[in-house]
């Protein structure tokens, strides 16, 4: 099972959910991110890194 997983789940089914951050040093204390179109991302620059397909059935679903 990968790890993201879960988050993948939640995206897929949870509208309005955006993953924490994933930086491993985020100067904001990890907070949620938001969608920039294209992935997720965080003040502190981090972006996430979900494969473009996930990506376009995310966009689908939510209508982005």
């Amino acid at each position: 099972m990968k790890e993201d997983s879960i988050v993948r789940e939640n995206l897929m089914n949870e509208s309005g959910y955006s993953p924490y951050c994933g930086a491993e040093r985020c100067r904001h204390r990890w907070p949620r991110t938001y969608f920039n179109g294209e992935q997720f991302k965080c003040n502190c620059g981090w972006v996430s890194e979900f494969p473009i397909g996930f990506i376009r059935r995310y966009k689908a679903k939510w209508d982005k």
